[in-house]
């Protein structure tokens, strides 16, 4: 059923690209990997912990210069004989230029086609499937989420002869495989027979695979000398979410239990040759395939926010250190495409650690943090690592369903992806064995359009213009756009019901091809209408919230005909001004010389408790599943590494003292 087969060449065909890169390309990487690197998200759950049945992994992409427009690559039959081109990593536009989609081919009249690093045998057919910076799901129901991990192993191009980064064995994946099982094989096969590489000069990566019935998370890094690869992949047990944030989770390795583990042919040589493994302890691949230093609350913080509200019973606590957290948790509320949804936008609303306050946040409660710059190589410091963040290109929800839904419908799953930061990003839905549903198949605002050019035409610059201007007043913004945001993802969810009845109707009649011609119109319109809707709101926002006034009245026709300024019904031009805990903050006064604030502890201002105390707005992602409470002090602790020991309270956290943190070299998490 699966065809995993025709990758064992020894000796693949080599091109010279990776032997050709002039000195001043190498300067540019190492200049762009030392800015802010990219990182990721990832959530996988299993079937069993789903409200309908379905299998669910997401991902979101932060990456502040990546091509995310959504690609269709169409099913291919191949003849003997044929080899596939293995495309090297280059995640900015245009990010492959190439005859797999009409898409990556209508630049090939202005640049040349993307050089491949080599070949592998190709197979008779090939799958069709929806990809964007990473390849997201096939006609089939395999999907992917994806996220970079440090390595104590590691092989970067061009410095290496190895020939696959994960994006491109997961495509081969989704080409070949049926099902999850198979996507981890064909993916280790790849990286043992060709090599691994990664998208830094000590990265790995992780990928979680899914199909209708399982669930699989596979790490990878370079195998001993940066040569082959050492992996490992371990299945999502029943009923449990598995959270993985730029941080390798898997922990001890049963062989034997061969239902729940897969291992690649180097790991253990690997480890053993490169004296990380003394070959007698149980191997824990977490703790000795990353660095001890590395990302230690940027990973944990992520995974205790997403743990601590599918499992709240547990009590789990934000740790320090990743590895005191499990690889996965049993949920104890059926979960949704819809509650994943809004666990990619969260800043930590409602906890401790809510990004929406403190002097960071500024007057307007904004949880978005500038990250990078000159300033914090001489301050030395850290912030709660969000979900959602400023640089997020986009953001995806792949539902795999269940074979008996599938069959009725026509189609094997939904990805569900957002476009920019998803905190203030709708996810629109894009069928597995879909297309392009229009009669030239051609691309809608999501298929087209780069960073490099603002464009009204690109669904990415509508949410990123939307997710900027919120920046001058967050507070007040959001009270639009959250409700704005839920209003469109209820209407989708209503939309696709009523589409999927009539779908249903016509799989049933035989006519299956008609079914998915139905549901391939329906979401490319569907896709336009909210694109076109956050113009719109792009638009009032500019209106509404301009030189610092509230114009709650104004709309596309003005003021409404007859109303005074003065009237309750129509606020036009009313002060928003400084908030008073912001004033006190900031030793507001009769002084006025510019006045500078200094470093005076957590308390909040008097006057903040009733901003704590305010209902969320509607449709808040934050407002159901709250985190369970925190009772540990170590994140607090400062510069830490993996297994460090951490201190234990008896006493909320509000009412612990908060130690200073050391400004030295080794708390320098800001990566990503």
């Amino acid at each position: 059923e699966d065809s995993a087969s025709g990758i064992g060449l020894p000796s693949p065909q080599r091109s010279s690209f990776a032997m050709a890169t002039s000195e001043v390309a190498c300067l540019v990487l190492v200049i762009a990997f030392l800015a802010v690197a990219d990182a990721c998200t990832s959530i996988a759950v299993d079937r069993a912990a789903t409200v309908d049945g379905s299998m669910l992994v997401t991902q979101t992409d932060d990456c502040m210069e990546c091509d995310s427009r959504i690609v269709h690559i169409p099913a291919r039959d191949h003849p003997p004989g044929s080899l596939r081109p293995v495309l090297p990593y280059a995640p900015s536009f245009p990010r492959e230029i190439s005859e797999r989609s009409p898409q990556y081919s209508e630049s090939l009249d202005e640049r040349p086609a993307t050089v491949p690093l080599g070949y592998i045998p190709q197979v008779p057919h090939t799958y069709a499937y929806w990809e964007t910076t990473n390849p997201i799901m096939n006609e089939h129901g395999v999907g992917f989420g994806e996220t970079t991990t440090d390595a104590v192993i590691s092989a970067f191009q061009p410095n290496t002869t190895n020939l696959f980064y994960t994006h491109e064995a997961m495509k081969v994946a989704l080409e070949r495989c049926k099902t999850a099982r198979c996507a981890v094989r064909t993916m280790g096969d790849l990286v043992d027979n060709y090599g691994f590489y990664g998208d830094g000069p000590s990265s790995g990566e992780s990928v979680s695979v899914i199909d209708s019935n399982e669930g699989w998370i596979f790490h990878v890094t370079a195998g001993a000398k940066g040569k082959s690869a050492a992996w490992a992949a371990q299945r999502v047990p029943k009923g449990h979410v598995a959270v993985v944030a730029n941080d390798f989770t898997i922990r001890q390795i049963d062989v034997h239990d061969k239902a729940n583990f897969m291992v690649g042919r180097h790991l253990f040589s690997a480890a053993l040759e490169q004296r990380l493994w003394d070959g007698q302890e149980p191997f824990d691949f977490a703790k000795l395939m990353q660095p001890k230093d590395s990302l230690p609350r940027f990973a944990s913080m992520r995974q205790w926010r997403i743990y601590s509200r599918l499992a709240p019973s547990l009590n789990l606590q934000p740790h320090v250190d990743p590895l005191l957290m499990p690889f996965s948790v049993k949920v104890e509320v059926p979960v949704s495409h819809r509650t994943l949804m809004d666990m990619h936008r969260d800043h930590y609303e409602g906890t401790v650690f809510d990004l929406r306050n403190g002097a960071l946040a500024g007057p307007f409660r904004n949880p978005n943090r500038m990250e990078g710059g000159v300033g914090s190589l001489k301050v030395r410091g850290e912030d709660a690592r969000a979900i959602s963040i400023r640089r997020t290109a986009y953001a995806v929800v792949v539902q795999s369903r269940p074979k008996e839904v599938a069959e009725k419908t026509g189609s094997a799953g939904v990805a569900w992806y957002a476009s920019d930061a998803p905190a203030t990003s709708v996810f629109v839905p894009f069928y597995a064995n879909s297309t392009w549903g229009n009669k030239q198949s051609e691309p809608n605002a999501y298929g087209r359009g780069s960073m490099f050019k603002f464009d009204r035409k690109c669904a990415w610059w509508a949410f990123d213009f939307v997710a900027n201007w919120m920046e001058l007043n967050y507070e007040n913004m959001s009270q639009v756009v959250i409700p704005a945001m839920a209003k469109a993802q209820d209407g989708l969810d209503r939309s696709m019901a009523r589409v999927e009845e009539r779908a249903t109707v016509l799989v049933a009649r035989g006519q299956k091809d008609e079914a998915l011609q139905l549901l391939s119109a329906w979401q490319t319109n569907a896709q336009q209408e909210v694109v076109d809707q956050w113009w719109q709101l792009a638009d009032y926002l500019v209106m509404r919230f301009n030189d610092g006034f509230d114009n709650e009245c104004i709309d596309a026709g003005g003021p409404p005909r007859g109303v005074d300024k003065g009237q309750p019904s129509c606020r036009v031009g009313v002060p928003i001004g400084y908030p008073a805990w912001w004033l006190e903050q900031v030793g507001y006064g009769f002084d006025i010389h510019p006045q500078y604030a200094q470093p005076a502890g957590s308390r909040p201002p008097a006057d903040f408790g009733a901003v704590l105390s305010t209902p969320a707005p509607p449709g808040a992602p934050w407002a159901t599943y709250p985190s369970s409470d925190v009772w540990l002090d170590n994140f607090w602790s400062g510069p830490g590494q993996r297994g460090q020991v951490v201190t234990v309270t008896t006493q909320p956290v509000e009412q612990a003292a908060v130690p200073a943190v050391a400004a030295d070299a080794s708390g320098d998490w800001s990566r990503g």
